[in-house]
């Protein structure tokens, strides 16, 4: 028992620790069981091979449920059928420039620059609501503590790719800085009548510099100010074949969407501060603000109407036999900025053998959206002509702000420890329309959710089991008419065992969902009043279980480390209902977006200097498109790669990957306007320094 009893509110601990936080192991045992069992070095030999952008099989290997992308795209994640609550962030921080506007909005970081990712299920309530319903943390590469360091990475590829990327860190007595550099291009042929390339670069900077405590300081501390800057420029094709024409050929694609194309620039800074109060206190500081510049066109239309099956087929005629007279196309444009700002504290401090968590934070973030329609002319020698300049018919500006706070205090007793956690948070709403609109409507409101939390947890030897119980919240957003928050009570019962290299969890849960928020996705065709929108579907009900393995065999000359995870999941509507983007949908029918089983997988063999590792990420079907009818679903499929590494001294090593050897069978998304392939299978040569 504690010799210090304490007595803490939630609003009592946001006041007292509003500039203060930590950067110590702070975790409910259920999230212990996730670090240990969905988490990835990315900088071991068996992952760091892999190709830094092709991040779904990692992603997939941390317990994150991976949605289907395209080639240079970012991946899109759920857990347990939820799009909306899922966070993604890195260092603790929001990595999405506005987490609570522009929902549809998608990123991920680059691998490169990262040397963990961890996965939460059940996060815990000292996350905020936009946390609620999985959590996904990278850990950006640290300063080097060696004076100097150079870590240096070339590649190229047989579809002209050419990737590079350095970074440069070191340390000098109580000071630190790194500086760290990105460059991809790649030009695939994606197999159109009329010769068009998909184009793609991306470029990364990550900036930091650190400094330990002032001379005389009476605490231990440390101030880390990173910056990072990001821009894409993507050609791309989103449009497909017909089904039958998909058969006979699987990777042609039509020149009509040649046009579609992704520009995106981001910047990012932190101010960190973290210190150590006394022996059983801790608390840090973050600062953050960061912007988001988007700009994208994508043919989605022919003579006005939005490409189905039949247009779709009208389109496959025309390319083969072109008429003088042309066709009419039309393309969805987007001109978007987001900008947000926020700072956040978390601290932890021991009474006794027991732990409190407290933490508070304030963000505010604005998305400036502008949607419209171009007018494209397709000619009998399949080239595209634009009839009319980008016309943005939809405009309005999405402001959010919230406040957070939260108290977790864990209960250690021998080999039992209990939880109970209590989060609140507040959030104010609001859309103002601009001056061209159609039926789009304003918004201004404000709510405010709490999250308790209870969780019991035994450990006996090498075992670990915990049982949680969660009341999880998240806001709606501007887009909502509703204006219905996204409610479910969570239960999650896990179990792990860890015994020398061997590393077992398993866990089994039911989320009841009194509403799920749903927004326009990648997959889905949707127009641009659509893209405002959120919708509710009312009486969700899920149940999975996940099981994850990982074990190193070790022998006097070689070793094989295996990654195993496994997920089944069965998310069904309890009631018929009809809205705005999914159509109508039948009672206890399973959730679109939501592979009843997904497996990820990763072996190989090292033996001495020399690695041969294969990774696969296997889902099942998934009926994706925008109206739930079974007529276009995603076949069950496999993606496949493999790697292979020769460590010429400490510092130097040469490796081959091979991307997608399944290429023919991999579809990555099916919608209304036809199937959407992944690049061909690719072939990469690289070169990594270490000095």
């Amino acid at each position: 028992m504690s010799n210090h009893p304490f007595s803490l509110s939630v609003l009592a601990a946001a006041v007292l620790y509003v500039c203060h936080s930590t950067n110590a192991v702070a975790e409910t045992v259920t999230e212990s069981i996730d670090n240990l069992n969905n988490q990835l070095d990315l900088q071991q030999s068996s992952i760091s091979q892999f190709h830094y952008r092709q991040s779904d099989i990692a992603l997939g290997l941390t317990g994150a449920t991976v949605l289907p992308t395209g080639s240079h795209q970012d991946v899109t994640i759920t857990h347990a059928g939820a799009i909306d609550g899922v966070a993604i962030l890195q260092d603790g921080i929001f990595f999405s420039p506005a987490p609570y506007s522009g929902q549809h909005l998608v990123l991920q970081p680059n691998l490169l620059h990262q040397q963990k990712v961890s996965f939460s299920s059940m996060t815990s309530v000292t996350e905020s609501s936009q946390a609620a319903f999985g959590k996904l943390d990278y850990q950006s590469i640290k300063i080097s503590p060696q004076k100097y360091a150079t870590d240096l990475n070339l590649e190229g590829s047989d579809s002209n790719a050419i990737n590079g990327g350095v970074v440069v860190s070191g340390t000098t007595k109580q000071n630190g800085m790194l500086l760290a550099l990105d460059y991809q291009s790649a030009s695939d042929d994606v197999g159109y009548r009329a010769p068009q390339d998909a184009d793609a670069t991306h470029k990364d900077i990550l900036f930091k510099i650190a400094a330990d405590s002032l001379a005389g300081a009476s605490n231990q501390q440390t101030t880390e100010f990173s910056y990072q800057y990001s821009s894409q420029d993507d050609d791309r094709g989103t449009l497909g074949l017909t089904a039958a024409d998909f058969s006979l050929d699987p990777t042609q694609l039509y020149s009509a969407a040649s046009t579609d194309n992704i520009e995106g620039e981001r910047q990012r800074y932190v101010l960190a501060h973290k210190v150590i109060l006394s022996a059983t206190s801790t608390m840090a500081t973050d600062f953050y603000y960061q912007t988001y510049s988007q700009q994208s066109r994508e043919m989605r239309f022919v003579d006005g109407q939005q490409i189905d099956s039949a247009l779709l087929s009208s389109i496959a005629m025309f390319e083969a036999v072109p008429t003088a007279d042309g066709m009419n196309l039309g393309s969805l444009t987007q001109n978007n900025d987001f900008a947000g700002f926020g700072m956040q504290t978390k601290g932890v401090s021991m009474y006794g053998q027991h732990q409190v968590t407290y933490s508070a934070r304030y963000h505010t973030d604005k998305a400036e959206m502008r949607l419209g329609q171009r007018e494209w002319s397709w000619n009998n020698d399949l080239s595209l002509t634009p009839t009319t300049d980008d016309e943005y018919a939809l405009t309005y500006t999405d402001d959010a702000s919230a406040f957070s706070s939260a108290v977790d205090t864990k209960l250690n007793y021998d080999q039992w420890s209990i939880n109970l956690g209590l989060g609140y948070e507040h959030v104010s709403v609001s859309r103002e329309l601009g001056d061209v609109n159609t039926s789009l409507n304003a918004a201004d409101f404000s709510d405010d959710g709490w999250s308790p939390s209870v969780e019991v947890a035994y450990q006996s030897g090498s075992w670990l089991t915990a049982l949680q119980v969660k009341q999880a919240w998240t806001v709606a957003s501007a887009g909502n008419i509703e204006q219905t928050a996204q409610e479910a009570l969570q239960y999650q019962l896990a179990l792990s065992y860890q015994q020398d290299a061997l590393s077992i969890a398993m866990t089994g849960y039911m989320h009841d969902y009194d509403s799920q928020h749903v927004s326009c996705m990648q997959g889905m065709i949707c127009d641009y009043e659509q893209i405002s929108l959120q919708e509710n579907i009312n009486d969700v009900s899920v149940v999975g279980a996940d099981l994850s393995i990982a074990y190193g065999l070790t022998f006097d000359h070689f070793s094989i480390p295996l990654n195993v995870k496994y997920q089944y999941t069965q998310a069904e509507t309890d009631n018929a209902d009809c809205n705005e983007l999914m159509g109508c949908f039948a009672t206890n029918s399973q959730l679109p977006w939501v592979p009843e089983q997904q497996l990820t997988l990763s072996s190989g063999v090292i033996y001495g200097d020399m690695s041969i590792i294969a990774q696969a990420l296997y889902q099942s079907e998934l009926g994706y498109q925008a109206t739930l009818t079974n007529e276009r679903t995603i076949d069950s499929q496999w993606k496949v790669d493999l790697a292979a590494t020769y460590r010429l001294t400490a510092q130097h090593e040469l490796y081959a990957r091979v991307e997608n050897l399944l290429e023919e069978e991999l579809v990555a998304n099916v919608t209304a306007m036809g199937f959407q392939g992944q690049s061909e299978m690719t072939t990469y040569f690289g070169y990594k320094g270490h000095f």
